[in-house]
């Protein structure tokens, strides 16, 4: 798959990421998905650890309006895939397939990943989903990465926030070598109806940034990067 440089990291372009990545799974290939925002690629150029994790993933999504102006000011139309759909799309299929395909949410506040489970189980009753909150440690985090190698989850989504879940996936992803790793951020927020995803208007004009700064005013330090990507990709 062809890729691009956005500030010395790759994006892979494609139309139709899904085909691609169920191919990987059917023929069992360790796969580390990143989606990447202009806040993630604003973090990887004053952490270097975070850069060479998102340089060795096998597929880099462009998650983020902003990414996605960075590539047509270069002259590449790639549309943006917001992980959360693209991680809802897959659920969609592989839920269908039940036991035969066991999926693991992993992260969120305590709670969360199970309303999150619970309400993919309403959607796609065939589902077959093991969860767990993100604050586990000791004992309770080598009992979960114990039961993740038993069952071998061949979708495995990490809501830990970045960098955290890109560098828990990069650990652990010999607890399931054949599976399909993605950083779904706050997705089990959205999918388990603790928070709100911004309305579709905000969605299709690049502000879903704002609606989530509205959401949780205190993240207002961390997208003062915004701009400063913004300016380098236009220039």
């Amino acid at each position: 798959m062809k890729t691009f440089p956005v500030l010395d990291l790759p994006v892979h372009l494609s139309d139709n990421y899904e085909d691609w990545i169920i191919d990987r799974l059917n023929q069992g290939i360790s796969t580390h998905i990143v989606t990447m925002n202009s806040e993630m690629a604003m973090a990887a150029q004053q952490d270097s650890e975070l850069a060479q994790i998102i340089k060795k993933a096998d597929l880099v999504v462009p998650d983020g309006s902003g990414i996605v102006i960075y590539l047509r000011r270069r002259g590449e139309k790639q549309a943006r895939v917001a992980g959360i759909e693209l991680a809802s799309s897959l659920l969609e299929k592989l839920g269908s397939l039940g036991k035969d395909c066991p999926i693991c949410f992993y992260g969120g506040a305590p709670k969360v990943s199970e309303k999150a489970a619970q309400a993919w189980q309403k959607k796609v009753p065939d589902i077959n989903i093991i969860y767990n909150h993100g604050y586990l440690a000791g004992e309770e985090l080598q009992s979960w990465c114990d039961r993740i190698q038993e069952i071998q989850p061949k979708l495995i989504l990490v809501g830990l926030g970045v960098p955290r879940q890109e560098r828990w996936i990069t650990n652990h992803r010999h607890l399931a070598p054949n599976a399909i790793w993605i950083g779904v951020g706050g997705s089990f927020d959205i999918w388990g109806e603790v928070k709100e995803r911004a309305p579709e208007f905000f969605c299709n004009n690049n502000l879903e940034w704002l609606y989530r700064l509205y959401q949780e005013p205190d993240r207002w330090k961390r997208m003062l990067v915004l701009p400063r990507f913004f300016l380098k990709a236009i220039f």
